[in-house]
């Protein structure tokens, strides 16, 4: 019976309201619904309408990507179906309480028809996904407040973090990469060349290693999409990322990448590949200290480090397995099931 209740779950998902004339999704959002679909199909109740997410209404409305952040890489066109989905009436819904989950997606933007949720008794939670670690305590105080950057440890708070559709994961490692580090630059505007998403990810399937760290908050698309497309991450300074943000994130197997590989960024001038934070004393000393040494070449790795593919086939597999957009909506049905 509990079974049957799951598959049949009616769900009111609401999102930012704001108009296209400035860059405004919510890539956690966005993501999440992606997953709850896969779930629960056409009762997830999007309103008033991730229209950009559709394939359909993204070509009759001719999307303009670079209104999107990220150009709308991974979260655009990743749904079908925009007109089959039954916006009616929503405030007489909530009334009713038709719904058996309300879920403000983008908590800290948009909290349409609060009033009635909380006054009809609805069962709703909030969704935080912003760069800072600031909690809405008045909202932490009416449903489960999921935090991206979470860093506090308290009753009604629990992570939450940024995952990929499935069909976007790549089905097997290249083992024939042309790049030793991919050619985008975190920070560095002018490697941001990539104006469709097939070429965005290939040049990380044809890299062995990808150069990436904290922007704004710890949790970041680009981590994801590194990982989902074979490449390695060489993620500086995620042993100070705070132990409830990126729970899920295979951070432990990422460190050790980066402890044993770094010493490939000595192939590059440090003030190419590194935004100012990152350029210290001790990595100017190292570029200069091994200038003159024998540095490994791209063939090095392709013939003798065989760990190297082993590696990447094992974060691929650990992404498809862990960082999927259904078992994102999965974590989030579970939570609340569990928290009634």
């Amino acid at each position: 019976m509990e079974k049957q209740r799951e598959l049949n779950l009616k769900i009111l998902y609401l999102t930012n309201h704001q108009s296209l004339s400035e860059q405004f999704n919510d890539y956690l959002s966005n993501l999440l619904l992606h997953g709850l679909r896969e779930h629960f199909d056409k009762e997830v109740i999007d309103f008033p309408g991730s229209w950009y997410l559709y394939k359909d209404e993204s070509k009759k409305k001719e999307l303009d990507i670079d209104k999107l952040w990220g150009k709308g890489f991974t979260v655009t066109n990743i749904l079908n179906n925009y007109d089959l989905i039954d916006r009616s009436d929503i405030e007489k819904k909530i009334q009713t309480k038709y719904f058996d989950l309300v879920i403000y997606s983008s908590a800290r933007r948009s909290l349409p028809f609060l009033d009635d949720v909380i006054k009809f008794n609805n069962k709703v939670i909030f969704i935080d996904g912003e760069d800072h670690q600031l909690i809405d305590e008045n909202l932490s105080k009416i449903g489960l407040y999921f935090k991206r950057e979470l860093i506090e440890d308290k009753k009604n708070l629990l992570p939450i973090q940024f995952a990929i559709p499935k069909d976007k994961i790549l089905s097997k490692v290249n083992i024939k990469p042309k790049n030793l580090l991919a050619p985008l630059i975190p920070g560095r505007l002018n490697t941001y060349i990539y104006n469709s998403e097939i070429d965005y990810y290939r040049m990380y399937q044809e890299s062995i290693f990808a150069l990436t760290y904290k922007k704004a908050g710890w949790d970041t698309l680009r981590h994801y999409e590194i990982l989902m497309n074979g490449c390695l991450p060489l993620f500086l300074d995620l042993e100070d990322c705070p132990i409830n943000t990126m729970k899920n994130f295979p951070k432990k197997e990422i460190i050790e990448i980066k402890d044993k590989y770094e010493t490939i960024l000595q192939n590059y001038f440090p003030t190419k590949i590194l935004k100012y934070k990152f350029l210290t004393f001790k990595s100017f000393n190292n570029y200069f200290f091994n200038l003159f040494s024998i540095k490994k070449k791209i063939d090095y790795f392709i013939e003798k480090d065989k760990e190297i593919f082993e590696l990447k086939s094992k974060l691929l597999n650990f992404t498809k397995k862990n960082l999927t957009t259904y078992k994102l909506a999965e974590y989030v049905i579970n939570s609340v099931r569990n928290n009634s």
